[in-house]
């Protein structure tokens, strides 16, 4: 089934609702109705974090979400307002379920630790590391192997069910926020697969209370490896029918080469749906327009059923207009592909060892040295007539594209002249981060000839020809 998928991070509208009165709540969720696309088929709520935006008795709600707590005070439900406003606009209308999240798991307030963890301390996943002065955030996350946090989740999805199940169209449980659940090597978690299993039935179980059919999606890693890394048995899930459909997705960065094939090859004879996901930023690159086509066009190249974006537009609060006109044209290849396409070489910023597939960049080039960087243009994008690259390498190179050389472009009144931190503008929050935009000096452009591209991997091998070591962060390519 085709679908166009938007997920959205629910603290955007349930930290920001006014004074919380039911009139202020209005606008809030008619507003969010009105931006939503018309080419939007499913639209994806958060319920939460450690944390219920929900009047939850299981849970606890975020103090610090002044309106909210104000509006559950009033017998106001947000959140079951805007659920019941996006369905009676039609789009299919989900409650998407993070898992594991551990935001700031160690903040004096506990404003996102899960109750279970409060009362249970040590049914987390990363015990020793903690005890052992080592924890990163992930250490945090909920061991699902433990029986008291399989029953407090289902407890959750349980109030949900009853709050909202009599008329939402299902349920996603997002495996990727954080991914880590179970504690033990990555064989001993495989051990545990079936506990895994067994907790998806639950979900599904408790899903049937709502009296009337209701869908279970799941959101996993972006290669079926990291999947089994998970202990997560998706043949089982599928044959036992536990499962509607699947997002295929990664961490927290964009994969240009999720292969939606080797998904339905790991769950045949079962058939599902596959939907290929991203985020909103790649490397150290944040998502333009350009760059949007060109990752729907890559997943829908490589067989997706449709495309989700995650968390989108994550970034809206340093914004004072949403730009939900970036998705014109994503939810199909034949206009997805509308030139100019922006495409980026797999990064490993903001990936799970293991978890999320492997990435070429960032890469160390010595003195001498070279670097080949492989990159997806689906078919859809060429014939090209122009091609340029970007790349992000602090320093001199050269560039070839298939083995054949490229020619290294100057903007300026001569030869040594001015760079380009970009080939299209983005939007970069350099009050977060001061060096997301890199220095036009440390950046390169080249011009390719087109005609050089092929459908597939194509292979760009990078030359070092300055004095020092130079870091290669990224390397973008755009075609018309």
């Amino acid at each position: 089934m085709h679908r166009f998928l938007l997920d959205n991070d629910g603290s955007n509208i349930t930290y920001n609702l006014g004074s919380g009165t039911e009139a202020d709540v209005q606008a809030v969720i008619d507003e969010a109705v009105r931006e939503c696309p018309a080419n939007v088929t499913t639209y994806l709520l958060c319920s939460g974090a450690g944390c219920a935006y929900w009047p939850t008795k299981a849970g606890h709600v975020d103090p610090r979400a002044k309106d909210l707590v104000a509006a559950h005070a009033c017998g106001v439900d947000p959140l079951g307002m805007l659920l019941r406003a996006m369905k009676t606009a039609g789009k299919e209308t989900f409650i998407t379920c993070r898992m594991n999240d551990v935001h700031n798991p160690t903040d004096a307030d506990q404003w996102n630790t899960p109750r279970v963890r409060r009362e249970h301390p040590d049914c987390i996943v990363g015990l020793e590391e903690v005890r052992s002065g080592k924890a990163e955030w992930m250490s945090y996350c909920l061991d699902y192997s433990r029986p008291e946090v399989r029953d407090y989740q289902l407890a959750l999805l349980a109030e949900q069910v009853e709050l909202y199940g009599s008329f939402i169209d299902g349920f996603q449980l997002d495996w990727m926020r954080f991914p880590r659940h179970m504690s033990g090597s990555p064989a001993e978690v495989w051990a545990k697969r079936d506990v895994f299993t067994g907790f998806i039935a639950d979900a599904k179980r408790v899903l049937t209370r709502a009296g009337r059919p209701l869908q279970l999606a799941v959101r996993v890693p972006a290669w079926t490896d990291g999947c089994r890394h998970l202990g997560m048995d998706l043949h089982r899930w599928a044959a036992d029918k536990l499962v509607d459909w699947i997002v295929a997705c990664p961490f927290l960065t964009t994969d240009w080469t999720i292969a939606s094939d080797e998904f339905r090859a790991t769950i045949a004879p079962a058939k599902l749906p596959i939907y290929a996901g991203f985020d909103f930023h790649y490397g150290r690159n944040n998502h333009c327009p350009e760059s949007m086509r060109g990752i729907a066009t890559s997943l829908f190249d490589l067989k997706a059923d449709g495309i989700y974006l995650f968390n989108f537009p994550c970034w809206i609060e340093y914004l004072p207009a949403r730009p939900y006109h970036w998705l014109s044209g994503l939810d199909k290849p034949e206009t997805a592909k509308a030139r100019p396409l922006l495409f980026g070489a797999n990064n490993r910023r903001h990936r799970i060892g293991q978890v999320d597939p492997p990435a070429t960049l960032p890469a160390t080039l010595e003195p001498g040295g070279s670097l080949e960087v492989p990159m997806h243009v689906p078919a859809a994008a060429l014939p090209a007539w122009r091609g340029i690259v970007h790349a992000h390498t602090h320093g001199e190179a050269r560039l070839f594209l298939n083995g054949k050389p490229t020619r290294d472009v100057r903007f300026g009144a001569d030869f040594s002249g001015q760079f380009r931190a970009e080939i299209f503008a983005e939007f970069i929050d350099l009050w977060w981060d001061k060096t997301a935009r890199p220095k036009p000096e440390d950046c390169r452009v080249f011009r390719i000839d087109a005609k050089d591209l092929r459908p597939g991997t194509n292979v760009f091998r990078v030359e070092h020809v300055s004095g020092e070591a130079q870091e290669i962060e990224r390397l973008n390519l755009a075609v018309w």
